[in-house]
């Protein structure tokens, strides 16, 4: 073996993997302790991808909180028209005892023309967030578009006889059913809208996550050859010490 007196080349060479191995256990203590794939000069490009997959999810929360607004704004108008529907039937046994033998026809109309002043107040006044809960759109984004639906507001209600009322019991019963349709639609999206937040959330975890098994392995083998390389340095820089020994 040649001895080599200027410059020790295989103690380079050894600091050189000493240092390798140092920085990789560094990399992968910033992995573990931060928990980022992205740490430690690791998978820089997963951290542009999270950040895609974030903006998504963010996005798909608002979604969610529109379509659940929009449904509680349906579900309003749901009991409206349940309270509706209960004033007019209420008209229709009225209606029915103006034709009984002694009736107070008088009275009778009194109570038939409040139950219709009622049923209008209810598509008038009752409220949601601030708005009619009647007649007011929503047009919640689903996720792939947006579906406007606009509870219809009950229309007045003739007095004057019991068919009034039938067929003002008859509308409200159609007003109620595609006011249904649209919560179950609303219900639907939402179901769908919160399958694919959690998809997302498991997607960025996927990313962005580092595999803590993975990194512990890691970090022992660049543990174990630091300690081996430093070992070997040691030895290496003993070796000027031979041609000291020669030249005794």
């Amino acid at each position: 073996m040649a001895f080599q007196v200027n410059s020790n080349v295989a103690a380079l060479n050894v600091y050189n993997n000493l240092g390798v191995h140092q920085t990789k256990a560094a990399d992968s203590l910033a992995r573990i302790s931060s928990g980022l794939k992205s740490a430690g000069a690791g998978d820089v490009s997963s951290a542009g991808t999270a950040a895609v997959i974030t903006q998504n999810r963010q996005a798909t929360m608002s979604n969610i909180s529109l379509v659940q607004n929009a449904i509680n704004q349906l579900q309003v108008a749901d009991a409206v028209y349940g309270e509706a529907m209960a004033l007019v039937s209420q008209g229709i046994a009225v209606a029915a005892t103006a034709g009984n033998a002694g009736a107070d026809t008088s009275a009778v109309t009194a109570q038939l023309v409040a139950i219709t002043a009622a049923v209008a107040s209810l598509s008038t006044n009752v409220q949601y967030n601030g708005s009619r809960a009647l007649v007011t759109a929503a047009a919640p984004n689903i996720g792939v578009g947006a579906l406007t639906v606009t509870p219809a507001t009950v229309a007045a209600v003739a007095t004057d006889n019991t068919a009034g009322y039938v067929a003002a019991a008859a509308a409200i019963a159609d007003l109620r059913a595609t006011n249904g349709g649209n919560i179950a639609a609303l219900q639907n999206a939402l179901q769908a809208l919160n399958a694919v937040s959690a998809n997302e959330l498991a997607g960025l975890g996927q990313v962005q996550d580092t595999d803590i098994a993975t990194e512990m392995m890691s970090l022992t083998s660049a543990n174990i050859m630091t300690e081996a390389a430093t070992a070997m340095l040691a030895q290496a820089m003993q070796m000027p010490n031979s041609v000291l020994k020669l030249l005794q």
